[in-house]
């Protein structure tokens, strides 16, 4: 038998009850983690727009059980031994960000739009040396992948937890139970939570990548565009920082001609798909 268990209690769980908004969004968000985490461990590497199939529901299934009172106590239990994995591998990776956070781990997420003016000035310097597409794929930073599974994963835990951190939310703590192969518990109040946001919320610029794509989307006034990229058809974000650079883009979109350009993948929590990962426009070449 596997569990997952989510106790409210506080101002969030006035007589035992909570709100239906409440019980939306903790559901959605714990559903999506456990599915990101088996996507992760069905297909060896979690991609960005992996997306789970009906046929893989059974492995995903927890039943929900009756509420009971201390707070609002509500479990999902399953007898199913991958369902079992899938949970022990969330518990990981919550360890992970639990852990930075205990430690006050710094936060060394960069102002982007500075970010991007220093790889400009560091390429032009010859300080640094873009790489090509392929050799980011064929020797991807092994422990940037993982991490990637890591971060899909707190990534929706910290949804759940902004229930907590909310402003409205008053006096309010969540406790989360796991049963796998291991058991684990985390306990969050407003603190707490707060400060798991801050670790797993963490971003910055990775090393320059040159790269030839297809633009199939642009966004005036987010100053972004959706690319494919043309060895692989893989489609990815590009951001802007800044209009001109925006503007230089437009005439590949309007004719369709493939453009080659040199831009920084964006991190995320230590994190970045080599597939389909954001990345920032630096310069053209």
């Amino acid at each position: 038998m596997a569990k997952v268990q989510l106790h409210f209690d506080g101002d969030i769980a006035t007589n035992h009850q909570v709100s239906l908004r409440t019980l939306a969004k903790s559901f959605t968000h714990l559903q999506n983690s456990l599915d990101r985490a088996y996507l992760e461990m069905h297909e060896g590497q979690l991609r960005k727009y992996a997306r789970m199939q009906q046929s893989y529901y059974d492995d995903v299934e927890l039943l929900v059980q009756e509420p009971k009172e201390g707070g609002y106590v509500i479990d999902f239990l399953t007898q199913n031994k991958v369902t079992q994995k899938v949970i022990d591998r969330v518990m990981t990776a919550i360890d992970g960000a639990v852990d930075d956070a205990k430690n006050n781990a710094k936060n060394n997420a960069e102002v982007v739009e500075k970010s991007v003016e220093t790889r400009k000035a560091q390429l032009a310097s010859g300080v640094l040396k873009e790489i090509n597409y392929q050799q980011l794929l064929a020797a991807p930073d092994k422990q940037q992948v993982r991490k990637y599974g890591d971060r899909a994963i707190v990534r929706e835990v910290d949804q759940i937890l902004s229930l907590i951190r909310a402003s409205h939310a008053g006096d309010s703590t969540l406790e989360l139970y796991f049963e796998g192969t291991k058991t684990a518990k985390y306990e969050f109040d407003k603190a707490k939570a707060t400060a798991f946001h801050k670790v797993v919320a963490q971003k910055n610029l990775g090393d320059p990548v040159a790269f030839k794509v297809i633009i199939s989307k642009m966004d005036r006034y987010n100053n972004s565009a959706k690319i494919i990229n043309v060895e692989n058809k893989s489609i990815a974000n590009l951001y802007f920082t800044n209009p001109a650079d925006f503007q230089g883009a437009v005439p590949f979109f309007e004719y369709q001609t493939e453009m080659e350009f040199i831009g920084c993948p964006y991190i995320e929590y230590g994190a970045f798909d080599p597939m389909s990962g954001d990345v920032y426009f630096i310069r053209l070449l």
